[in-house]
């Protein structure tokens, strides 16, 4: 009986464990949804936290929410909207895990320094100068490909002589 409860309070430890692991990847990485841990913890919430309804809710509403592409009119109301869901997700699972934080703590106590948010914008112009680039180089080839043809369209052929 005893390794037998030992063994189940162990299976639960674990549980607790990989819970908290999701919600601090996703608690450190809110304001930077572009980390890849981000996406590692919104994706890993439907595993660990299968059983509880309001997670689940509130996992299902973020996520049908960063779905839509929103107009440009609209984007920053959608961009409210998506920390508000954030938020509510993040909340419900401290919940969950017996953490007794606020919808509002959880929104006000982030912290992410300047420089790391410098640094992923400028990560990110990065990427789009670079899809400009292959742009500008398709652009490119494709002009000098036709101009090659039409040059060789005009130019007479020359017999062989015999």
């Amino acid at each position: 009986a005893a390794v037998i409860i030992t063994l189940a309070t162990e299976a639960k430890r674990r549980q607790r464990d990989a819970k908290i692991q999701i919600m601090r990847m996703l608690i450190n990485t809110r304001h930077l949804p572009g980390d890849p841990l981000y996406s590692t913890a919104i994706n890993l919430i439907p595993i660990e936290f299968n059983r509880d309804r309001k997670v689940m809710s509130s996992w299902n509403d973020y996520i049908n929410h960063v779905r839509i592409k929103p107009s440009s009119e609209n984007a920053q109301a959608h961009n409210i909207l998506i920390v508000a869901k954030q938020t509510s997700l993040i909340f419900h699972m401290m919940k969950s895990l017996g953490f007794n934080l606020s919808e509002t703590d959880i929104q006000t106590s982030a912290y992410a320094s300047e420089g790391s948010i410098i640094r992923d914008n400028l990560y990110l112009d990065s990427l789009n100068a670079t899809k400009r680039i292959a742009d500008a180089l398709e652009l490119q080839t494709s002009f000098i490909q036709n101009t090659a043809d039409s040059k060789t369209a005009l130019t007479p052929k020359t017999r062989k002589s015999r």
